[in-house]
């Protein structure tokens, strides 16, 4: 390839990551803790009873108290089983949602404001959801483009695929390692690039296979990845949801129920579907469905239909590694570390070159570290009130670009060490909290990474300070060995 076309992909490869630098690494740091968005609902929570299994009269009596209690109309019922991620019992409409136990007492109000808001920010960067999609699914395109300009742009990308220089200032280990894992990880993150931008150009895409190959039918698109819902004669009484859960056990005896959804409550097409998750298939769940009296009507199709219904059906676990449990998602977690260091690497790679204008430099550094800070502050939020948890993120995010204007001495190091800091407060005040709830598996499987961060930071402050401390020392011995001006008497 010619030296022209890879100056070229240089070129847009800097000025596309620099341009957008700040909402990649937010969708990118969101997008890698929410890996964990199933274990932070267990997190916010942890005092429920968990269990393993739950029996259909359980199930009945928990969504009979439910309905007793939250007569609001809805169009869907829903009940969250122990066998899916989550080891607790869940029922639930379009509104609120309650736990119950085995026996199938309600206990409590379902709460996780701080996961919703996590998931919202990675899906939608906090924007209205129809704008919010668009924008962060044509950030999962521009992570596409950066990943093949990048490859494109790189002059040795054979020779240098194993190299680390550590010597010298530093400034070439940088370079070195943001290559090495835009190399070594890239498939991953075109994976991640191409199913967030499938999520929201799907309505596109529809639209266009609708034009081509329908005629504009978009209703017969949809039927074609979305199975159509049933054909039944009127249907009326309440759902037999106990009833069909049981008939689970005979009918997919080698898959785990998921959760169960009750289409259309109190109108003639009411409909049963109980959603269970095929072993060794990548596909979401396959579809089991009854009519209202529980009687079996058959599946919906997704997980031996065509191969574009398959793929449709897949892109939630492939875009979240939610397909081998804890092992696929911290390799998604470590692999989703990589990438969000390749945004910051690309951006203090760039601010080298240009002499690292402190402003500039300064304003990233309390964008990077300054976003922990800020989740961690939300979180504690979450805990001791009832606020708004999107408009404490982004006043603590505005906090911290007024305080680097206005305090010069907010450098990276103190930067980190807030980090540090607040996910320390973060622990403190979540053990107060929830007291001895705290050494739960559902508390300690985030606690315990916590934990780490907060070691590691302190640990990495005390290096940053220690060559802060060379770097003055150095500065001074040049300035005092400097000839000095003569001065006539």
């Amino acid at each position: 390839m010619d030296k022209m076309t890879k100056q070229s992909a240089l070129q847009a490869h800097s000025w596309a990551g620099i341009f957008l630098s700040v909402l990649l690494f937010l969708v990118c740091l969101s997008g890698t803790i929410a890996v964990f968005h199933l274990e932070f609902e267990r997190w916010e929570q942890p005092h429920i009873q968990e269990m393993e299994n739950v029996t259909p009269s359980a199930i009945e009596k928990a969504m009979d108290s439910f309905l007793e209690n939250n007569t609001q109309e809805t169009h869907h019922l829903y009940v969250v089983f122990p066998t899916s991620d989550i080891p607790r019992l869940v029922v639930e409409n379009d509104h609120i949602a309650f736990f119950a136990d085995t026996e199938g007492n309600l206990l409590e109000k379902e709460d996780v404001g701080f996961t919703q808001m996590l998931v919202d920010l990675h899906l939608y960067l906090n924007l209205p959801h129809s704008w919010g999609m668009i924008l962060v699914s044509a950030l999962g395109a521009v992570i596409c483009a950066l990943i093949f300009s990048g490859i494109v742009a790189h002059k040795r990308i054979t020779k240098d695929a194993f190299k680390l220089r550590r010597k010298g200032n530093g400034q070439q280990a940088q370079i070195d390692l943001h290559n090495r894992f835009g190399l070594w990880a890239a498939p991953f993150h075109l994976l991640i690039g191409v199913t967030g931008a499938y999520f929201g150009m799907a309505g596109i895409i529809l639209v266009t296979v609708a034009t081509i190959s329908y005629e504009g039918d978009r209703e017969t698109v949809i039927d074609q990845i979305f199975t159509p819902d049933p054909v039944l004669s009127p249907q009326e009484g309440k759902p037999a949801i106990g009833k069909a859960f049981a008939q689970m056990t005979t009918l997919a005896p080698e898959k785990s129920p998921i959760f169960l959804t009750v289409h259309e409550v109190g109108e003639p097409e009411q409909f049963i579907e109980i959603y269970a998750k095929a072993p060794n298939r990548m596909i979401y769940a396959e579809g089991y469905r009854f009519d209202t009296a529980g009687n079996y009507i058959g599946v919906a199709g997704y997980e031996h239909g065509e191969w574009g219904k398959q793929l449709a059906w897949s892109m939630y676990r492939l875009h979240f590694g939610d397909f081998a449990g804890l092992i696929s998602k911290w390799l998604y977690f470590v692999l989703g570390v990589m990438l969000t260091m390749l945004c910051v690497s690309g951006v203090e790679i760039w601010l080298a070159k240009k002499a690292h204008p402190l402003l500039a430099s300064r304003l990233w550094y309390a964008t990077v570290w300054g976003s922990v800070s800020a989740l961690a502050f939300t979180a504690i939020a979450d805990m001791l009130s009832a606020s708004s948890l999107i408009g404490i993120f982004w006043g603590i995010m505005v906090l911290n670009v007024v305080l680097t204007i206005l305090i010069k001495g907010l450098s990276k190091a103190i930067w980190l060490l807030l980090s540090g800091i607040s996910v320390l407060l973060l622990l403190i005040t979540y053990a107060v909290v929830h007291a001895e709830a705290f050494f739960t598996v559902s508390s300690l499987q985030l606690n315990g990474p916590m934990a780490v961060f907060v070691l590691w930071s302190f640990w990495r402050v005390n290096r940053l300070f220690k060559n802060e401390d060379t770097v003055r020392q150095h500065s001074d011995a040049t300035q005092h060995n400097a000839p000095q001006p003569v001065t006539q008497a």
